[in-house]
C-alpha cells in the first residue's frame, strides 16, 4: 500500500507556504535533486538537526542506489517521525514520479509542525517548573 498520495488544493497551499518559509523552491532542478534521499536529508537536517545524521548517506546517481538511500532515510529518520514509506514509494521517489516528492514533503511538513509544537510545550512546561 502506497503512503504517498496525491495532495488536494489546500494541502498544496500549505506545502507551498512551508517551502517558502524554508526558502525551498520546488522546480525541475530541485525535484531532480530530491530523487536522492540525501537532498531531502540535508533539507530536514537544517530544520531539525537532532533528527538527521548526514554521515549515513552517500550521493547517488543510479535509481538502484537512490533507493538504498531512501531505505536508510526511511529507517533512520521517517520512523522517528511516525512516517513509513513502502518499497514502491521509494521507487517512485527515486524515479521522480509525479506528486511523490510533494506528498513526502507534505508529511515532513506535518512532522515539522508536530516537533515544533512538542518543543514549545516542553519549553512552556519547563518554564512553569522554574517559576517559584
Amino acid at each position: 500500500m502506497s503512503r504517498l498520495t496525491k495532495l488536494n488544493d489546500m494541502e498544496h497551499l500549505m506545502l507551498n507556504h512551508w517551502l517558502d518559509t524554508h526558502d525551498i523552491k520546488l522546480d525541475y532542478h530541485t525535484r531532480n535533486q530530491f530523487r536522492d534521499a540525501l537532498a531531502i536529508a540535508r533539507v530536514f537536517e537544517k530544520i531539525h538537526p537532532e533528527v538527521v545524521d548526514l554521515h549515513s548517506y552517500i550521493p547517488r546517481t543510479s535509481v538502484a542506489m537512490m533507493i538504498e538511500n531512501w531505505k536508510i532515510f526511511n529507517t533512520r529518520v521517517l520512523t522517528k517521525l511516525n512516517i513509513c514509506i513502502s518499497q514502491t514509494d521509494m521507487e517512485r521517489l527515486a524515479l521522480g514520479a509525479e506528486g511523490a516528492i510533494e506528498s513526502l514533503l507534505y508529511d515532513l511538513m506535518v512532522a515539522d509542525y508536530s516537533l515544533m509544537r512538542r518543543f514549545d510545550s516542553d519549553k512552556s512546561f519547563n518554564h512553569f517548573d522554574n517559576v517559584d
